[in-house]
């Protein structure tokens, strides 16, 4: 089974998580890697170490849009120069979608198409990769996270928010090419929403579950037990001085340092967290 395998926003943590699962080829992967930050060392160390598997990288800071603006006092937003913004949240959407836009070009570009395409992590800890059921429906299928919980649906007609529903993973996730268009559209289904409904929330899953569902896509949840490495933030230097909670329930992290510094991280510990 050959699978495009798409991660975005960040890709640290890749040569002590992600490359020992590659190594174990359970399917033919094909890497398509959407990071936000600038080109250094890392990356260019990643693009060789990762040769055999990568066929689409860009790195290249994102930026939240000048006239982006939300006042919901609970969206996860950092401090950029000088102003809150959903950086990282809007990020990761954004790069889902140039993952997503790279693999399809190079499947057709190459006259096939693949059995999969999966939203993944780099810094997942795991023993392999999830078991993938090849499907012609359209359909999400979506690891139950470690952290799972539900949110509320937005009804179009009044712009509300309304039944609430179980998450779509945004760590784990795959379908065939309309499913996954659909569930990488989360940022443009943002970027409306965040027009018409006033302090619309800002935040990973629930935005990425609100658009799946506006698109009606069915979901079916299965179970792949995973951890995430307690370093996966070591490049996130914007944490400083955010005023985002999250970055203090990491204990035993070590502090933000500059992707252009290193070759690598190996010297950094692993250990999980949910």
């Amino acid at each position: 089974m050959r699978v495009a395998v798409l991660i975005s926003g960040r890709a640290a943590r890749y040569e002590v998580c992600l490359y020992d699962i590659l190594q174990k080829r359970k399917y033919d992967y094909d890497l398509f890697i959407s990071v936000n930050d600038k080109p250094g060392k890392y990356y260019s160390s990643m693009a060789h170490k990762l040769s055999p598997w990568i066929k689409g990288l860009e790195v290249s800071p994102y930026t939240v849009p000048e006239d982006f603006e939300n006042d919901n006092p609970k969206s996860i937003k950092q401090l950029v120069n000088g102003k809150f913004v959903p950086l990282n949240v809007m990020s990761m959407f954004y790069n889902d979608k140039k993952a997503f836009n790279m693999a399809t070009s190079y499947a057709d570009e190459n006259e096939f198409e693949y059995d999969a395409y999966v939203k993944y992590r780099s810094d997942i800890m795991v023993d392999d990769f999830p078991t993938i059921i090849k499907s012609d429906e359209y359909k999400i299928y979506s690891a139950i996270p470690p952290c799972d919980f539900e949110v509320p649906i937005v009804n179009r007609e009044v712009n509300r928010y309304t039944e609430l529903v179980p998450i779509v993973c945004d760590a784990v996730a795959y379908g065939n090419r309309r499913s996954m268009e659909a569930y990488c559209d989360t940022y443009n289904y943002v970027l409306e929403m965040n027009n018409l409904m006033t302090e619309y929330l800002l935040n990973f899953e629930p935005c990425l579950t609100q658009s799946v569902y506006d698109k009606r896509v069915p979901v079916e949840r299965f179970n792949y037990p995973y951890k995430l490495d307690g370093n996966r933030r070591i490049f996130d230097t914007v944490w400083a001085e955010s005023g985002d909670s999250r970055v203090d329930n990491i204990r035993g992290s070590h502090p933000p340092i500059n992707s252009n510094d290193f070759e690598s991280t190996e010297h950094i510990h692993k250990f999980p967290t949910a």
